[in-house]
C-alpha cells in the first residue's frame, strides 16, 4: 500500500494513540450530576467548565440538571445528584441539622436592578406608590425591603405587590401600574431599551450569597479527591471567563439562549461586579447569612459556621 505524501509510520502511530486516548477518556471519567435552579449568568462557571474542557481535564463528566430551587436539596439527599448550586436552600437545610455543606460561592451579592417607570428618576420618588416583586418571602422580598430601608423609606410609605414573571413586571412598569420593580438580567437591560429607568443596583444594598456549590457531608468524607477536582475545574473556568470575555460569549449565547451580542456583553459585565475572588467569603457575610437563615427558619440556637460552610476543599490561595 502506498502512503499518501507526507504521512509517515510515526504519524500513524501517534494518531492511533491519540484516537485510543480520545475514546477511552470519557469512559474513565467520573460521572457527576449538578442541580441548577435555573440557567442564568450566575451559573456561568458550570457551562464554561463543561464547554471549555475544565471538567474533562479533571477526570469528570459533569451533567447539569435544571430543577426548581425547592427540589435541589431533596434530590441531593436522595442521591440523584451529587452537587447543588442553590445556596439559600443549602444553608437553610444545614441550620436545620441536615448534613449539607456549602463549599464554594460564585457570587456574594444579588444580580438585580430596581427599575423605575419612565416618570420615576430616583428611589425617593417611589414614596406613596406601588412597587412590584415576583414573589413573597424570597430573595426579591428581602432585597426590596433592604433597598427601601437603606434609602430611608418606611415600608408603610409604599405598597408592594407581587407580579409573577419578568416580562409581566416590565409591562406593569410601561403602563404605569407600578412605579418600580426588581428585574434580573437580561430583563433589566431590555427594560432600559424601553425607556425605563435604572434606580439602583441591588448589589449596592445587599450582600447575600446565592449561587455556588453545596454537597452532602458524606460526599466530602467519602470522595474528597472528587470534590477537590470539581472545585479546581470550576476555579479554572472562572479565571478563564474573567480573562477571555470574547471567547466565552458563544458559550453564554448557547447557555442563556440569547443571540444578542450587546445584551450578552452587558450581562457579562454586570455579573463581574458580584463575583467572589476565589470562591470564599468573609466571616462577616457568613455570620449574617446564618443569622438571616435562622430567623427565616425560626431557629433560636446558635449554629457553628463550620456546620454550614467549608471552604477547605477549594484550591489554595
Amino acid at each position: 500500500m502506498t502512503l499518501p505524501k507526507g504521512l509517515r509510520p510515526r504519524s500513524i502511530f501517534l494518531s492511533l494513540v491519540l484516537s485510543v486516548l480520545f475514546v477511552q477518556s470519557p469512559a474513565a471519567a467520573e460521572n457527576v450530576k449538578i442541580g441548577l435552579p435555573s440557567v442564568t449568568i450566575t451559573a456561568m462557571p458550570f457551562f464554561v467548565a463543561k464547554e471549555h474542557g475544565f471538567f474533562q481535564q479533571e477526570g469528570l463528566n459533569a451533567e447539569m440538571v435544571v430543577m426548581p430551587a425547592s427540589l435541589n436539596i431533596k434530590v441531593l439527599l436522595a442521591g440523584e445528584i451529587q452537587y447543588a448550586a442553590t445556596i439559600g436552600s443549602a444553608v437553610a437545610a444545614a441550620i436545620r441539622g441536615i448534613n449539607v455543606r456549602t463549599i464554594m460561592l460564585f457570587v456574594d451579592r444579588p444580580l438585580q436592578d430596581l427599575v423605575g417607570a419612565s416618570s420615576i428618576s430616583t428611589i425617593p420618588d417611589v414614596k406613596g406608590k406601588v412597587l412590584a416583586i415576583s414573589s413573597r418571602g424570597g430573595l426579591q422580598d428581602i432585597i426590596m425591603r433592604r433597598i427601601l430601608t437603606q434609602s430611608k423609606i418606611e415600608l408603610n410609605q409604599v405598597t408592594i405587590i407581587t407580579i409573577p414573571g419578568q416580562s409581566a413586571l416590565i409591562a406593569a412598569l410601561k403602563t404605569g401600574r407600578v412605579a418600580a420593580a426588581l428585574l434580573n438580567p437580561p430583563y433589566n437591560f431590555l427594560a432600559y431599551r424601553e425607556g425605563l429607568k435604572n434606580l439602583g443596583f441591588a448589589g449596592n444594598f445587599v450582600r447575600l450569597p446565592s449561587t455556588g456549590i453545596a454537597t452532602l457531608g458524606e460526599t466530602l468524607e467519602r470522595s474528597p479527591d472528587q470534590v477537590r477536582r470539581l472545585t479546581r475545574a470550576i476555579a479554572r473556568a472562572r479565571a478563564f471567563a474573567k480573562e477571555n470575555k470574547a471567547r466565552i460569549m458563544p458559550t453564554l449565547k448557547r447557555a442563556l439562549r440569547i443571540d444578542d451580542e450587546d445584551l450578552i456583553g452587558k450581562i457579562y459585565d454586570q455579573h463581574k461586579q458580584v463575583e467572589t475572588a476565589d470562591g470564599r467569603v468573609d466571616s462577616t457575610l457568613i455570620a449574617d447569612t446564618i443569622r438571616d437563615a435562622r430567623q427565616t427558619e425560626g431557629i433560636t440556637k446558635e449554629i457553628p459556621a463550620n456546620r454550614v460552610f467549608d471552604f477547605s476543599y477549594l484550591p489554595a490561595r
